[in-house]
């Protein structure tokens, strides 16, 4: 189970870059397809990384793959919320900053490559 979880979440950091491209592309977060299956995606996968952090037996270098994400996660909630707070036309259209899109795709491509590495040393 372990070595799924840990296999699966290198998806999941593909999918976090490429959400972060695709803003990145866009300038914005319209609500279409796209958004909302990334969007489930991410938060069933965060539902999954806290059952993982508490059920899971994972190494010192292992516990790091649920914990980024989850912080990940909560970070972006945090920052969605402050600019949900801050929209004050009707027609409710989020801008995400660039510096933010950066940073998620950041996030992916270090999730990713933490997730192969911890997933690879563990055979």
């Amino acid at each position: 189970m372990l070595n799924l979880y840990l296999d699966l979440s290198i998806l999941i950091g593909l999918v976090v870059i490429y959400e972060a491209r695709y803003i990145l592309n866009t300038a914005s977060v319209p609500i279409n397809r796209i958004a909302i299956i990334t969007s489930l995606v991410e938060f069933t996968w965060m539902i999954i990384s806290i059952t993982a952090l508490f059920k899971l037996p994972l190494s010192a270098v292992q516990i790091l793959v649920p914990t980024l994400y989850i912080t990940h996660n909560l970070i972006g909630w945090a920052y969605g919320f402050i600019l949900a707070a801050r929209q004050q036309e009707e027609d409710f259209k989020v801008t995400i900053p660039r510096w933010y899109a950066i940073f998620s795709y950041t996030f992916g491509v270090v999730f990713t490559v933490l997730c192969i590495f911890v997933s690879y040393n563990s055979l």
